[in-house]
């Protein structure tokens, strides 16, 4: 492989993928993507059900843990994420969900990330997807990257729908365009019975025939060459040994919300007292790096259910079997599906103008202390803290690269997320009371009808409380004026030249939903930015808010 590149784009996820296949349409350049992982597409990573595989591999993932965190009663928590083409987009739940709207506003008006509203960033959505339902002015028909809509057939499913609307929240016909908030059906990146990760979207054969787009997978980025303050290049260990790869243009970190602060440090950009106790020369003095470490709790509620309609007949034999051969042989059945058909954006209390909670319906549960199905017919409500305020940092643990950096999340160190958890069981509870599940709600198993005071419920939740995978925030975008702040909002790293990042990373504060579609949505941005084109006209279009929001929960 050639060592000279106009672009080199580090990290083959979510964001990188989308970079790399929009900077290569452009013959005039040339483009190189590293990815630390292998080039691959197992049958584990096609199939939906069986993303469970994926979170606890060693060989597609980078098992990154926590360190200790009292806030959940001393555990140290797992944090799967992707290592391969397609990065975390290959190992996720395939949940297609871009955000609330005002998340986007937030970051123009309270962080000065101008152009990065929400009127901003819907051309950007709208460009990268296809999608078949909708409104023609919030939806994209045209994109590589195929949107799909599910058509729930499980009675839990519908049961959950109905209760929404029973006890009076509004019904989003499409959560992704103009009404986040409400109960709705959850779209997916799943296309034909088939996992659709960045990676198949983006780089599909016709992009990897470009000969101007080349791609080294299983390549260990050490860190970027500066020469001054400039960034010229890449050191990375290679399965051909070390090589050093040069950019003619620019370096965009895409590595995500670990991966590109970690990178930044071993470079010698971050905090210097930090840099300096490990031996790195410092390069930038960036306090930021690594910083405003953010991330979203879930709780999963669960019940037994009087009717013999959850999925865990096909967890066994000899089901579980016909479930798998359904899928090999026709990509159909259970397995096409990540099961995760329904949910709901909802607020906990008045006073806020936008969800703080999200609810994912799953048709089975799953015991929490050994990670399989329960013996008896029973279903789950994932309960996911999406405005958390704890604010945590990711640390270098040594100067080698290929040793993982500290992540101190400092999980619900912050009353208000145990606020909004303790408001959610209650509105589970709520919810599965409704009429709409009388055909089905049988006992109650986690955290169980005796939990109900203060003070256990905080118990059960520092004990069960996990995370929903969304690592962001680390190389947050923010004003000149913010000492916090590492990128502008072009994404160039302040206090260098000719390097940029772009992935969930750059998030000021993390938006109210999962990240993918989001991430995506910034790899496309960033290639107009590195290739100087014009933005994307913004389109004003309106998004709905409950009018009554300041006096009312629902």
């Amino acid at each position: 492989m050639e060592r000279e590149f106009d672009f080199i784009v580090v990290g083959g996820g979510s964001a990188g993928c989308a970079l790399a296949a929009r900077l290569s349409g452009d013959p005039a350049v040339s483009v190189l993507l590293i990815e630390a992982g292998p080039d691959a597409s197992p049958w584990q990573v096609r199939m939906p059900l069986a993303v469970d595989s994926l979170l606890t591999s060693t060989t597609y993932n980078w098992a990154f843990e926590s360190e200790v965190e009292e806030g959940l009663g001393g555990r140290v928590m797992a944090h799967p994420r992707g290592r391969v083409i397609g990065g975390s987009s290959a190992i996720n739940g395939m949940v297609y969900t871009r955000g609330n709207p005002q998340d986007y506003d937030e970051w123009r008006d309270d962080h000065g990330c101008a152009g990065w509203g929400y009127a901003d960033v819907l051309p950007y959505f709208m460009r990268m997807e296809c999608a078949k339902s909708g409104d023609d002015r919030y939806r994209g028909r045209s994109g590589p990257l195929r949107v799909t809509r599910p058509k729930p057939t499980n009675p839990l499913n519908a049961a959950f729908l109905n209760a929404g609307r029973e006890i009076g929240y509004p019904i989003s016909e499409d959560s992704n365009g103009p009404q986040h908030e409400g109960f709705s059906v959850a779209e997916q990146t799943i296309v034909d019975g088939q996992r659709n990760s960045s990676a198949a979207a983006f780089l599909n054969p016709s992009v990897r025939a470009r000969s101007n787009l080349k791609i080294s997978a299983k390549t260990l980025v050490e860190k970027i060459v500066f020469e001054g303050r400039r960034a010229v290049g890449v050191k990375c260990q290679t399965a051909n040994g070390p090589k050093v790869f040069k950019s003619r243009r620019e370096i965009v970190l895409s590595a995500g919300g670990v991966g590109s602060p970690h990178i930044l440090k071993l470079s010698g950009v971050g905090p210097a007292d930090e840099l300096q106790s490990h031996g790195i020369a410092v390069v930038h003095d960036a306090k930021g790096v690594g910083a405003n470490l953010q991330d979203h709790l879930d709780l999963p509620i669960q019940y037994t259910c009087k009717q013999p309609v959850s999925l865990k007949r096909s967890t066994e034999w000899p089901r579980k079997a016909f479930v798998g051969i359904n899928w090999f042989l026709f990509k159909g059945g259970v397995a096409a599906s990540n099961q995760f058909e329904v949910s709901a954006y909802i607020r906990t209390r008045a006073g806020i103008s936008k969800p703080n909670l999200k609810f994912e319906f799953f048709p089975l549960s799953i015991s929490h202390s050994n990670f399989k199905p329960y013996p008896q017919e029973a279903f789950q409500i994932h309960c996911t803290v999406e405005t958390s305020y704890a604010r945590g940092s990711l640390r270098l643990r040594s100067a080698d690269p290929s040793v993982a950096p500290l992540l101190q999340f400092n999980y619900l160190s912050d009353e208000r997320d145990m606020q909004t958890f303790r408001e959610g069981i209650a509105l589970v509870r709520e919810l599965v009371a409704s009429r709409s599940f009388d055909p089905f709600r049988g006992a109650e198993i986690e955290p169980g009808e005796a939990v109900r005071s203060k003070e256990a419920l905080d118990e059960w939740i520092r004990h069960r409380a996990t995370t929903a995978f969304h690592i962001s925030g680390t190389c947050a975008m923010g004003r000149s004026d913010d000492p916090n702040a590492v990128i502008d909002s072009e994404l160039r790293v302040r206090g260098v030249e000719g390097l940029r990042v772009a992935d969930a990373s750059i998030m000021p504060v993390v938006v109210t939903s999962n990240l993918n579609a989001s991430a995506m949505m910034i790899g496309e941005r960033a290639a107009d930015l590195c290739l100087g084109r014009a933005q994307l006209s913004p389109s004003n279009e309106p998004y709905w808010i409950n009018p009554n929001w300041q006096t009312m929960q629902r």
